[in-house]
């Protein structure tokens, strides 16, 4: 009891220090803090709290303390169908993006040290551990930018979190840069602008087309995307040069994909994962019927193969990670992130490697594994 109220007198100090707190009163900040939605955290010598859920203009995510507020990333809303939906959203000049398949991480200066933050506004120790490999120049960067927020896909074959990647990247992972943004307001760098840094600095990033109109460049956008099925990744997002609303599409490769993996963790994930790619998958259909016979063919197969071998086996489900670390105490913080997220795993193989710390893990997923076992033993259920 009295951790929870000094840390609500140190959210009161936020309070009173932060601007971007001051939009709203007191009062809402303690409801929000202690109705679960605002959470405090740590990072080694690093207090600060983040929003757990969307809270007033705040999106999850969102973390801060008196001397910092960093936005959280938006959603980006998903089109369906690529004729309608540039039209409904978009007008000369936007950009058309690669959307690679992994996970967001947000780079931030805080006093000497440089972060890499969630989605969701932790700190993420492999992330952390790992950006300098990939981005060398960040530093000078922030260092002439201090008041920007770096924003990265995290991809590749060794990272702790996503199990599909560019078929591209066979070894370790990249970072990707898509974005920078403003502290504070959250604002995004207009495209070209944007563009010029990422080529300035040597900044790796996703492939970048265009500017592109929403109706004169429909088929030239059709041909990103036939191009991107075939070579396995995983669909676009699409930027105007200016402030205004950003929209992602995604391939029929990628939709099948995430069934394939998906499909043998049902109870572990909502269903509803299951249905919105196929609806997806039918709409691709719509606009590209030439991908029908090759989506018809292949669909059955990625749904229930794996799941089916799984079943005959009567294993527990899991999945199997591998990563590297440059240094140990980030490691140890990655073991207690998944203890705190309630994440079962177990260590494979550890060893130190070339100058990394290489470990080998499994993900143990037992919802999974008791949702196809109590079908196997029989149980019924009302559907």
């Amino acid at each position: 009891m009295r951790e929870h109220e000094e840390i609500k007198i140190y959210l009161k100090a936020c309070w009173e220090k932060n601007p971007y707190l001051k939009k709203y009163n007191w009062e809402d900040w303690e409801k929000a803090y202690d109705a679960g939605k605002v959470i405090f955290s740590t990072w080694k010598d690093l207090s600060f709290f983040r929003i757990n859920k969307d809270f007033k203009a705040y999106p999850v995510g969102t973390f801060f303390n008196e001397s910092l507020f960093v936005r959280g990333y938006p959603s980006i809303p998903r089109i369906y169908v690529l004729k309608t939906g540039l039209i409904r959203y978009l007008s000369y000049p936007f950009y058309a993006e690669e959307k690679i398949e992994g996970y967001n991480v947000r780079l931030v200066k805080i006093g000497k040290d440089i972060l890499a933050f969630t989605r969701r506004g932790y700190v993420c120790p492999f992330a952390t551990d790992r950006w300098e490999d990939f981005l060398p120049t960040i530093p000078n960067f922030l260092n002439k930018y201090p008041d920007f927020v770096i924003c990265c896909e995290v991809a590749g074959p060794e990272n702790p979190f996503v199990s599909e990647w560019p078929p591209y990247l066979k070894r370790d992972i990249h970072f990707f840069v898509f974005d920078f943004a403003q502290k504070g307001t959250g604002e995004f760098l207009p495209g070209s602008r944007k563009i010029n840094l990422l080529q300035k600095f040597k900044l790796n990033h996703p492939e970048i087309s265009g500017p592109f109109h929403p109706e004169k460049d429909y088929e030239k956008i059709k041909d990103l995307i036939r191009r991107y099925h075939r070579e396995g990744r995983e669909g676009l997002v699409f930027k105007p040069e200016e402030k205004g609303t950003r929209v992602k599409y995604v391939t029929p490769y990628s939709n099948l994909t995430d069934l394939k993996v998906v499909f043998p963790y049902l109870g572990e994930v909502d269903p509803h994962f299951i249905s919105l790619r196929l609806i997806r998958l039918l709409l691709n259909l719509y606009e590209f019927e030439e991908f029908k016979d090759e989506v018809y063919k292949t669909l059955g197969t990625n749904l229930f193969e794996e799941a089916l071998k799984s079943i005959k086996e009567k294993k527990v489900f899991d999945e199997v990670f591998r990563v590297r670390f440059k240094n140990l105490e980030n490691y140890h913080a990655l073991l207690a992130h998944f203890k705190q997220a309630r994440v079962n795993i177990e260590i494979i193989k550890q060893s130190w490697e070339n100058g990394y710390f290489l470990v080998e893990f499994k993900k143990i997923y037992p919802r999974a594994t008791q949702f196809w076992g109590q079908k196997l033993e029989g149980w019924g259920e009302v559907d």
